[in-house]
């Protein structure tokens, strides 16, 4: 598989984590469109937020993001998820955006 966010899980390409837990890792978008802008990731692979287990994967997914919100904003910030290239989607590997204008 040739997805950019599997190869950062599997630690094949280098980053930075700033959290992990059974189901999700989370690292700076490359490309910020922000003073915060982390990504959220779920472990496996799937396409899109449709896709994950609700009560394993989804609830993994939804407490890595609140915890970076608390350890990395001001606790004001934006919870974006892009579904499909139309509406923005570039990387198909589920993931949030975590954006905020403003860092603890």
């Amino acid at each position: 598989m040739d997805c950019i966010f599997c190869k950062i899980i599997g630690r094949e390409i280098p980053t930075e984590l700033l959290g992990e837990n059974e189901h999700a890792v989370a690292f700076r978008d490359l490309y910020p469109q922000g003073p915060v802008h982390i990504l959220v990731v779920p472990k496996r692979h799937s396409t899109n937020i449709t896709e994950l287990d609700q009560e394993g994967e989804l609830a993994g997914l939804f407490s890595l993001i609140t915890t970076v919100a608390a350890d990395f904003t001001d606790g004001q910030f934006k919870l974006q998820f892009n579904t499909g290239s139309r509406e923005g989607q570039s990387v198909f590997h589920t993931h949030a955006h975590v954006l905020s204008q403003q860092s603890k």
